[in-house]
């Protein structure tokens, strides 16, 4: 009887071995499977030096590159004209919508030194849509930079978004050997038109259309 009880125990014994050896088998396979989808989503913004550069008069864009800063650990920079603006944008608007109209290059107060421009691999620009274009200082800014190879990505803070498509063409003329996100725009029906709408931006997402810069930068595909 004796002999019975002990190969029963040692029958009992191998079973639990065996269903321990199978558990820690399992949960060694979910830790692997849950490292390679952890190191399946590494962002695109990972290792990269990042500058958010904006103008901004009214410090609506300037909340926006703060958070966009914060979010993707970004460097910070202002672009200021050497003209300085109005605080209000319209006691200046006869010079804002000549500098528009006629693509003028209002020159920059405190260029950023071209070896620190060099250093970043990607380069957030913001700016309010002003009379139907980005401020122009900020494309005396971006065109003093050999950007080549460099992603740009644009973000516009804005009364009404009429002129989106119309803003990010002229950064994108801007900067034309510049790596953009998004890569390609909605058709720009009449690229020789600033100055009444077009209805060309569907497809364009800005933070403030999803009010969130994460939400954003996943739309893009950048998080």
């Amino acid at each position: 009887m004796k002999r019975i009880f002990l190969l029963l125990a040692i029958a009992m014994l191998a079973l639990f071995s065996v269903a321990c050896a199978n558990n820690a088998n399992n949960n060694t396979d979910k830790t692997v499977a849950t490292h390679n989808e952890a190191v399946g989503k590494t962002s695109p913004l990972t290792g990269k030096k990042i500058l958010v550069a904006y103008f901004s008069a009214t410090n609506n864009t300037k909340k926006v590159a703060e958070e966009l800063a914060k979010a993707t650990g970004a460097d910070i920079y202002r672009i200021e004209a050497a003209e300085s603006y109005s605080a209000n944008p319209y006691d200046d608007k006869d010079r804002i919508q000549k500098e528009a109209y006629e693509n003028l290059r209002p020159a920059v107060k405190i260029p950023l030194p071209a070896g620190e421009m060099a250093k970043y691999d990607i380069i957030f620009v913001g700016s309010p849509i002003w009379w139907h274009q980005p401020a122009m200082v900020v494309c005396t800014f971006l065109e003093s930079y050999d950007l080549s190879g460099k992603t740009v990505v644009p973000f516009f803070t804005y009364g009404a978004r009429s002129y989106l498509n119309e803003s990010m063409q002229r950064i994108y003329k801007s900067t034309p050997n510049s790596v953009h996100v998004p890569a390609n725009l909605p058709k720009d029906i009449e690229p020789n038109n600033i100055q009444q709408p077009q209805n060309d931006d569907d497809g364009i997402i800005m933070p403030a259309d999803v009010d969130n810069i994460d939400i954003w930068l996943k739309a893009l595909q950048l998080k």
